[in-house]
């Protein structure tokens, strides 16, 4: 028997792509969302500035997305930047509140490229910063990317055998659909594995777009989440093709506002149901 959990519901903000926090805020707080997973520069923002524009719009920051800097570098300069970057961020996540820091590993085309990296350094970056983190009170959570994107950890296997290397009591586990319908043999046994490690659940649909625009079914996902007791967010990451956090596209507001809004009528009907069967 399913169990029903209510969930907050938040919104990842780079896939508003170029729009400035003050309107995409105001959208995701007028559509009745609960929060949001934050990307912003924080080299050009101050975390006060960001912090009053979420909450003048009523919404939480439950976790936040990282740029693109590579942890698992050989070149010990670039290891050394990318430490530096996510000691910041999680520095500016602390001045926030207590999101969740996001981590994965350096995201670039797996066609025709070398990479000079190893995912032993990807361990030891993760080691360091979760001392860091721990330290701040912040918790981290790794997420797997798929096979276009990167080369070590690309599902819940790869990611908890990652998890097990760094042993930290503060380095968790983001999954993500649409990447873990790539590369899952079947995501519903990923959450089941994943259990109390899993911080954060992003959701989009086999094609990126709103819950019932692909093939995935969530019912049975939802299920699998009420199983192992999850009780983090559920963040909607509904994005353009081949977007990415910090990409020039150009975004059809219109269309985004659908899928985030279907989506989110499916999750609160999911609830409802749930509520009505036991």
């Amino acid at each position: 028997m399913s169990i029903s959990r209510q969930r907050k519901i938040g919104v990842t903000t780079w896939i508003f792509g170029q729009n400035k926090l003050e309107k995409t805020a105001k959208i995701i707080s007028d559509m009745g969302f609960d929060g949001v997973e934050l990307y912003v520069d924080i080299n050009q923002t101050q975390p006060q500035n960001v912090k009053d524009i979420l909450a003048d719009n009523g919404l939480e920051i439950f976790s936040m997305t990282p740029s693109n800097v590579d942890l698992g570098s050989s070149d010990r300069q670039i290891r050394k930047a990318a430490l530096d970057y996510y000691k910041k961020l999680i520095d500016y996540g602390a001045e926030l509140g207590n999101p969740i820091i996001t981590c994965h590993e350096y995201i670039q085309s797996q066609m025709g490229t070398t990479y000079a990296g190893s995912r032993d350094n990807l361990i030891a970056s993760c080691q360091e910063l979760a001392v860091y983190a721990e330290k701040a009170q912040i918790k981290l959570g790794f997420e797997p990317l798929n096979r276009y994107l990167c080369r070590f950890i690309m599902n819940s296997n790869d990611v908890l055998s990652l998890l097990a290397e760094i042993n930290s009591p503060n380095m968790t586990v983001i999954l993500d659909t649409y990447h873990g319908n790539l590369e899952e043999a079947n995501l519903v046994e990923a959450i089941q594995k994943c259990g109390d490690k899993l911080s954060v659940y992003q959701i989009a649909d086999s094609n990126r777009k709103g819950i019932g625009f692909g093939h995935i079914n969530f019912a049975e996902h939802f299920d699998a989440l009420n199983e192992i007791k999850f009780s983090g967010p559920i963040i909607l990451e509904c994005a353009q093709p081949r977007q990415t956090p910090g990409s020039k596209e150009e975004i059809d507001l219109d269309e985004l506002k659908l899928h985030l809004s279907v989506s989110k009528k499916w999750i609160v009907n999911q609830t409802k149901v749930l509520v009505a069967n036991n």
